[in-house]
């Protein structure tokens, strides 16, 4: 009697999502290269620099955490939507991302010196490796380079909201001015509108983003209509304002005040709206090809 489901070959199920021994075993030296020079950068980062658990460190576990989740909500959405054989992102790196992940969500809710260094070292070695392998092989993608200097960009950012030198600090006249520390203060109260500044910047950025999503459907500039364009940029401004519209309410109602931090909320939601439907275009891109 055969099978209602037909037979299923397991070694065809892995081959087409790119899980082979050859790629196995070059996933496993990868992550070995990367924990190694984690367990270095992380000793030379306590020997030498003053991390601060502020804030900063905070927004940069949070911003990691939501990097990598978008890469693997990629990887998923390639391999398990795109003919096989044909995505550029592999499974293979997913468990070294998921160790990340957890490491960064950790930075979320304990921001200690030595769990932000640690970290900022696995971010920097995730990085290092990464560019090696962009460079000396063929194996890294278009998404694989964002990534990587977003994560690069947001070791910058760590550096600037929440690392000292020793020496800096040492030498600091104050130590909140040495540990690049503040004291907590009150969140200033929001509007449920946003300033001209914002207002600008999220229609500019619509606006590329919408030239940006014609371009992955095969269009030139000179083809790309200036309808479309603003179309693509409405829709997720509209978007993003409806995914605004429910935590911000729900503040309202429930401590008759508007949500602090909107602004950032906000381009938080944009970034994500504006993955989504980028991603769903450079997948239609790609099964075309």
């Amino acid at each position: 009697m055969s099978s209602p489901f037909g037979s299923f070959d397991s070694t065809t199920f892995f081959v087409e999502r790119g899980l082979d021994l050859a790629s196995l075993g070059a996933g496993y030296l990868a992550f070995l290269a990367t924990g190694l020079l984690t367990v270095g950068a992380f000793f030379t980062a306590r020997s030498l620099l003053v991390i601060s658990p502020n804030r900063g460190s905070r927004d940069y576990g949070t911003y990691v955490s939501l990097t990598l989740s978008a890469v693997l909500v990629a990887i998923v959405l390639e391999n398990e939507f795109l003919p096989a054989g044909s995505a550029t992102l592999q499974y293979v790196i997913a468990p070294q991302l998921l160790v990340l992940l957890a490491l960064h969500l950790w930075i979320c809710n304990r921001q200690e010196p030595w769990l932000v260094a640690l970290g900022a070292a696995a971010t920097a070695a995730t990085v290092g490796i990464g560019a090696l392998l962009a460079l000396a092989t063929d194996l890294l993608g278009p998404a694989y380079w964002i990534a990587l200097l977003a994560l690069g960009g947001l070791l910058g950012f760590l550096w600037v909201k929440s690392i000292s030198t020793q020496r800096a600090f040492v030498n600091a006249s104050s130590i909140y001015v040495g540990s690049k520390e503040t004291p907590d203060a009150a969140a200033a109260a929001q509007k449920p509108w946003l300033g001209l500044p914002q207002w600008v910047g999220l229609i500019a950025a619509s606006i590329g983003l919408g030239i940006a999503n014609s371009l992955l459907r095969g269009r030139g500039l000179e083809e790309i209509p200036a309808v479309e364009v603003a179309a693509q940029s409405g829709l997720v401004l509209a978007v993003t304002a409806l995914v605004c519209a429910v935590p911000a309410i729900s503040y309202w109602v429930s401590r008759k005040a508007w949500m602090p931090e909107l602004t950032r909320f906000v381009w938080l939601a944009w970034i994500v709206v504006g993955f989504a439907l980028t991603y769903g275009n450079y997948l239609t891109s790609l099964s075309r090809a």
